[in-house]
């Protein structure tokens, strides 16, 4: 019996070699499956599927798989990161911006070292209470939220930057220093000396000039009846004299003007000056929608569909 139970052993071991054994599915047994390692080092340098790395990994920026000490701005994968000694910096930074003005800002850097271009996103709703003001260039065709720095006594901390479009005939959207009219908040804007009717989104008079700062273009006061040629049109001059927005900035213009305490400055502008976070297109955020679409893809009540 002993010899047949040897016997058998070997003749299993055998079979196992030769056919192989998935043992990973059978019950009360833990096996690892094997992973396939991407990233490698060789001789001190790092490589990535076998290349050698160029890039942001760890926090640290190498070059050709060698750690390089390097200090400024760099874009890696659609992120913006500034390095100190080859380190991404995190947190709150003093620095200039990266677009080449001499311009100083209070930037904040996630705990990944990726500069946040959107900090009512990262940090939540409280900031839309915070002291702040806006500034549209109209050369850029983009409004920039800072918020205001007890430290310094500035408007200095770049929140986000969105693209907007201003008055067809370049005059109309008054240069010059503004306010929010907050009581004039209202969820549906609608244009009444035109024929038809005008409807847009979240509306915010901006007291001293003819323009409100709204939505994109709708057909009636129904978010699903955009007209989709005013949203493609973001980023250039197609207003009588108003701002448009997309459908999510312009709720977060008007949750601002609602719920913050503080007088809500608007500076209007023209500057080569490409701002804190350079300049914002609608490539950058969704790019244009089928014609046919009739709702806005940043519109809240539709986050779901994008």
């Amino acid at each position: 019996m002993k010899k047949f139970i040897r016997q058998l052993t070997i003749f299993s071991l055998i079979f196992i070699m030769t056919f192989g054994v998935d043992f990973s599915s059978q019950k009360g047994i833990n096996v690892q499956a094997a992973t396939t390692q991407t990233t490698t080092t060789n001789d001190g340098k790092l490589r990535k599927n076998g290349v050698l790395f160029t890039g942001i990994s760890d926090n640290k920026y190498y070059k050709r798989g060698v750690f390089t000490k390097y200090t400024g701005w760099k874009n890696w994968k659609g992120n913006r990161y500034y390095l100190k000694k080859g380190k991404a910096v995190t947190g709150w930074k003093y620095l200039r911006d990266y677009s080449g003005s001499r311009t100083k800002y209070k930037y904040y850097f996630k705990k990944n070292g990726r500069l946040s271009k959107d900090l009512f996103k990262t940090f939540g709703s409280s900031y839309k209470k915070k002291r702040m003001k806006l500034e549209l260039n109209l050369v850029t065709h983009n409004i920039t939220f800072l918020l205001y720095d007890g430290k310094t006594n500035k408007y200095d901390i770049p929140a986000k930057t969105v693209v907007c479009s201003t008055a067809r005939d370049g005059r109309s959207t008054y240069v010059g220093n503004h306010y929010l009219s907050k009581g004039t908040a209202r969820s549906w804007f609608i244009y009444k000396k035109s024929n038809p009717w005008h409807y847009y989104q979240w509306g915010v008079f901006v007291k001293g000039t003819r323009s409100w700062i709204h939505s994109e273009m709708y057909r009636g006061t129904s978010n699903k009846k955009l007209i989709a040629s005013t949203y493609n049109g973001l980023g250039t001059n197609q207003t009588t004299a108003c701002i448009r927005v997309q459908a999510g900035n312009a709720r977060l213009i008007y949750d601002i003007a609602k719920t913050n305490r503080y007088s809500i400055p608007i500076r209007i502008y023209r500057s080569s000056n490409k701002g804190p976070f350079g300049k914002i297109t609608l490539n950058d955020t969704t790019g244009k929608i089928p014609g046919n679409q009739n709702y806005d893809p940043t519109d809240p009540a539709f986050k779901n569909k994008r």
